[in-house]
């Protein structure tokens, strides 16, 4: 029977019951390795594989290479050939779009998510979580991926370059995270995978209708987090005292992005007038430690993350009453009422992934490194809409 599933790297749907098979090179000839055309098309990874071929039929389990001979189990998308995580027909794999305006610190943030993810959250969840693709975020295998995007953040403390454009790059390369847990169901216990598709853009790419047009992912996604830069809110910005360095966005651009995110939504989901939008969206504001010195430590944006292992829903709640307190302090509740009126599921976050303000001129972390607040709450509280995560 057909399974329908989209691909976490090329966002096609495809049938999960005919994926392709890709060689191990373990032939009685030779197989050669080199780049795949439909990939590169489909992906622009340039990365050498060895070849991808159609399911033989009435082949359920294992296949033979055409060209070498050689035996492999390993399976690929019949779109853009690139080789798929062992379970991803047996597990769930919401694709989770993180979009933004321009110099909101998303590369930052997704850097900082799946390095507390991996670190932080899976001891907390007793689960295993790993990197699940051969080029993270466009790069070339997991020491390449930490050496590029971890390395110069944690060990150098130096902000990374702004996200080019998708029409310089040609695609946003996915990545791909596998979160295993054992989990106990009528007395039986088994091991759960959920594969997590994470996706950053560019802030330019949403500037306007027509470019958010081309982001063909996010009509495929099963939650957005949508990345604000309070910076760029006159209101918020009056409160602070911030060097010219810090703020790279216009005046309007926060609610421009959210709306031009809508119109494609509403136009792919084919959303009939009158109705809200179903997809979750976790608006986030970024940088909220900047706000600190202003806030009483009672609110709820100044406590860490419950490190129960599931989501609190009131304390998420909680914190989404505050942002939205302060979204009014900031003359900035137009963005309230256009998600208000357009999604039947939203809720807002303050986290900040750096845990102190950075040095705007150099571009430099702060001297106490990286201290991430708050920044997996989003994503929590997508899976737990999902079903991964219990809610509390």
């Amino acid at each position: 029977m057909a399974s329908n599933a989209v691909c976490p790297f090329c966002f096609q749907r495809i049938d999960s019951s005919r994926l392709w098979y890709q060689c191990l090179g373990r032939g009685n000839t030779e197989c050669k390795k080199e780049a795949d055309e439909a990939r590169e098309q489909l992906t622009k990874s340039t990365r050498e594989t060895y070849p991808t071929f159609p399911p033989p039929e009435r082949v359920a389990g294992a296949a033979f290479c055409p060209t070498c001979g050689g035996r492999t189990n390993l399976r690929a998308c019949p779109q853009c050939h690139t080789a798929l995580p062992s379970d991803f027909g047996d597990s769930r794999s919401p694709m989770i779009g993180l979009v933004g305006s321009k110099g909101s610190g998303k590369t930052v943030l997704m850097t900082v998510l799946v390095k507390q993810l991996k670190d932080v959250v899976g001891k907390r969840y007793d689960a295993a979580i790993r990197l699940a693709t051969d080029n993270p975020d466009g790069l070339q295998g997991l020491s390449d991926y930490q050496a590029r995007r971890e390395a110069p953040l944690y060990k150098d403390r130096v902000l990374p370059p702004t996200t080019n454009q998708m029409a310089a790059r040609g695609h946003a390369a996915p990545l791909l995270l596998r979160w295993q847990q054992e989990t106990t169901r009528l007395g039986r216990t088994s091991v759960r995978s959920t594969l997590l598709s994470f996706v950053d853009t560019a802030g330019e790419d949403l500037n306007d209708v027509q470019t958010a047009f081309t982001l063909k992912y996010l009509s495929v996604c099963d939650g957005l987090i949508v990345v604000l830069d309070p910076f760029a809110l006159p209101g918020a910005r009056a409160r602070l005292n911030l060097p010219d360095a810090a703020v790279d966005v216009d005046d309007d651009a926060p609610l421009d992005v959210v709306n031009n995110i809508t119109e494609m939504l509403k136009v792919d989901h084919e959303i009939k007038k009158r109705r809200k939008l179903t997809l979750p969206v976790a608006v986030v504001f970024t940088k909220i430690d900047a706000f600190f010195p202003a806030l009483n430590r009672g609110n709820p944006l100044m406590a860490a993350t419950p490190t129960v292992a599931g989501y609190d829903n009131a304390d998420g709640l909680a914190v989404h009453e505050h942002v939205l307190a302060l979204m009014h302090e900031w003359n900035a509740q137009d963005i309230d009422t256009h998600m208000r009126l357009n999604y039947a599921d939203f809720r807002y976050f303050g986290v900040s992934a750096l845990g102190a303000e950075p040095d705007y001129e150099t571009r430099t972390v702060a001297a106490g490194g990286v201290r991430p607040h708050r920044v997996e709450d989003p994503v929590l509280w997508l899976l737990s809409k999902a079903g991964t995560v219990r809610a509390a």
